[in-house]
């Protein structure tokens, strides 16, 4: 296999989710930052503080900060104190935010529609595993995903299908049901 027909091929659908966020932002007059964002609120219900949002989405903290800006004056954001510090702002979605954010097409939704049910977990798999490298590499942000919280037990079942366990819904998992985002993490302490 080629590394690079590989990094080129991945770069080819960067670039295909990248315009179809922007095609659906001219329709609803945001940038795809700003619908990260409010991808990124929907998920936390209790808000979150801008330093959070950015290291979330891989961006500065002032690219961070004017897209909220501009979300907080079309009225999709609100910025209000943070009950844990009165001397910071979190960010919550407000209802319109909310009903445009599930209403905003998935990046890559092209690429998962073009897969089999057996192809998406297997790619869900490797997607996962591959932000838990660059996460531990510190070249992301950790994100609350399956592979780092203190609830997931890796290949602790007999079945090929469900080797893994969630032991906070205790159920088995499969590759097609791990979290990049789950509002039930908790960070595994260190080894």
């Amino acid at each position: 296999m080629s590394r690079e027909q590989l990094s080129n091929g991945l770069a080819r659908l960067a670039a295909l989710a990248r315009q179809d966020d922007w095609r659906a932002g001219e329709v609803e007059g945001l940038t795809p930052t700003q619908a990260d964002i409010l991808r990124a609120l929907i998920q936390r219900p209790e808000g979150l503080r801008v330093t959070a949002l950015a290291a979330h989405l891989n961006v500065t903290q002032p690219t961070a900060s004017d897209a909220a800006t501009a979300l907080e004056r079309k009225g999709l954001v609100e910025k209000l104190a943070d009950p844990g510090d009165g001397r910071a702002l979190v960010l919550r979605i407000t209802r319109r935010g909310r009903a445009l954010g599930r209403r905003w097409p998935l990046s890559f939704g092209a690429l998962v529609d073009a897969l089999s049910e057996e192809d998406q977990a297997r790619l869900l798999g490797i997607v996962t595993r591959a932000i838990y490298e660059l996460q531990h590499r510190g070249d992301i942000s950790p994100q609350r995903m399956c592979l780092s919280c203190r609830y997931f037990a890796p290949n602790v079942h007999r079945d090929q299908t469900r080797p893994h366990h969630c032991r906070f819904i205790d159920a088995p998992l499969g590759e097609g049901d791990l979290r990049v985002d789950c509002a039930d993490h908790e960070e595994a302490q260190a080894a």
